[in-house]
């Protein structure tokens, strides 16, 4: 048999229903809260806390250089011939370079364009010159094999060839 309801009975059910809903807005309110005091965090970027900042001793690591040596090239010696007996029509070969050769530059003067480099013992035909730059005596060479390769090449790296 069911007991009737009574007034006390329906109250106590809506309670329940009104306590969740309570419940369930309340947690809205927080989580609308946190959203909030979110977003003023964020436009406030360059806000100090309050009260002094704790302070410490920064120490980095560093480390102390050491000198390393740098190889030392030495140039070959330059030859003892300073060109006085080469002219124009003069059979040269590049002496004293070494493994280097000698840089044949598009006009005298060491920043000119260098064009290709001649290798030691490599002969040439005297085609102009002399011309002075840059403190060195520059002379218009001619591959004897190819008329196509020239450059000024410096008096100091050529000798006359028989």
């Amino acid at each position: 048999m069911r007991t009737p309801r009574t007034e006390a009975h329906i109250s106590s059910r809506s309670l329940g229903a009104a306590g969740r809903w309570g419940c369930l807005a309340l947690l809205a309110l927080a989580i609308a809260g946190l959203f909030i005091a979110a977003a003023r965090l964020l436009q406030e970027p360059g806000a100090a806390p309050a009260g002094p900042l704790p302070t410490g001793d920064l120490r980095l690591a560093t480390s102390t250089p050491t000198a390393t040596s740098t190889p030392t090239v030495t140039p070959p010696p330059l030859p003892t011939s300073t060109g006085e007996g080469i002219g124009i029509g003069s059979r040269v070969r590049v002496n004293g370079t070494g493994a280097a050769g000698l840089n044949l530059r598009a006009a005298p003067g060491t920043s000119s364009e260098r064009v290709t480099i001649a290798a030691e013992g490599s002969l040439f035909i005297v085609a102009g010159g002399p011309q002075e730059a840059d403190g060195l005596t520059w002379w218009l060479l001619k591959d004897e094999t190819n008329p196509e390769r020239e450059g000024w090449g410096a008096a100091n790296y050529l000798v006359e060839a028989p």
